[in-house]
């Protein structure tokens, strides 16, 4: 499902022309730098650590994680001047970092992460 332009040239005589559409190397590499990158997902074990790094114009992000059977819906904020917290409707606390739990359930979460 995910293809890119790799070739978009900058030569004034072609700019903005592409060649290779349909390249799926790259779209492979575009999506790991969306997910990694830009909405800051690391996944370490059953932990998922969120550093987002999406612009502040934008209010927040949205992201269907699945985890075994159990599925995640995350909302990510940035905010400014205060300590990175999340919360659920059960729960909340410090940090950036969600505890992963396959109950084969859905959970969503909230996660504002400091900038």
């Amino acid at each position: 499902p995910y293809v890119i332009a790799a070739d978009v040239y900058a030569e004034p005589k072609h700019k903005g022309q592409g060649g290779w559409t349909w390249y799926t190397g790259s779209a492979g590499w575009m999506y790991q730098f969306i997910t990694g990158s830009l909405l800051g997902l690391e996944l370490q074990g059953d932990k998922l650590i969120i550093k987002p790094c999406f612009p502040l114009e934008w209010p927040s992000v949205s992201i269907l994680y699945k985890y075994g059977k159990s599925t995640y819906k995350i909302k990510v904020y940035q905010i400014a001047d205060k300590v990175s917290h999340w919360k659920t409707s059960k729960a909340m606390g410090d940090g950036n970092v969600i505890q992963l739990v396959d109950t084969g359930t859905d959970t969503e979460i909230e996660v504002y992460c400091n900038v």
